[in-house]
């Protein structure tokens, strides 16, 4: 009895896993949007190649860390080859989730200007902003518009 329990749960565990994997990079960030809804979003494309998407990295990282009651860092990576994402993950990781869109249709389907880019939504899952490149001076702007939504409540 106990090992067809077991089983059972193996075997639920790999269907839940499988289902996940078919997932589009679309779906993903849907579900993603969906499970915070309540939180700030801040949904951050980027590539591996992009010097001022590397220099964002530790940024939405504090963020994360710093607001993680109210805010949920998304990252979408637009890298043509995933493998070029995953070992950039591996010297910088990330403490938000991360999807994989190598057709980049999110970002075209958002029309994005240049990378790095986001999207800022409210509590409400509203577009508040979409925004494009990452420097010290943007980087306090971004903050600020975060910071104002997480007070609006």
């Amino acid at each position: 009895m106990q090992n067809r329990a077991i089983l059972c749960v193996f075997v639920c565990f790999s269907f839940i896993g499988n289902s996940a994997l078919a997932m589009s990079a679309e779906q993903q960030l849907e579900e993603l949007l969906s499970q915070h809804s309540g939180k700030v979003v801040y949904v951050d494309f980027w590539a591996s190649w992009c010097v001022p998407c590397r220099y964002a990295f530790p940024w939405m990282g504090s963020i994360q860390k710093r607001f993680s009651q109210d805010v949920q860092i998304i990252a979408v990576n637009m890298d043509t080859d995933v493998e070029d994402a995953k070992k950039f993950l591996l010297e910088t990781p990330a403490n938000f989730p991360v999807i994989f869109n190598p057709s980049m249709s999110i970002g075209k389907a958002n029309k994005l200007k240049g990378m790095p880019s986001s999207i800022i939504f409210d509590r409400t899952g509203k577009k508040i902003v979409q925004l494009s490149g990452f420097n010290d001076e943007k980087k306090k702007d971004y903050e600020a518009i975060l910071i104002h939504l997480v007070k609006s409540r």
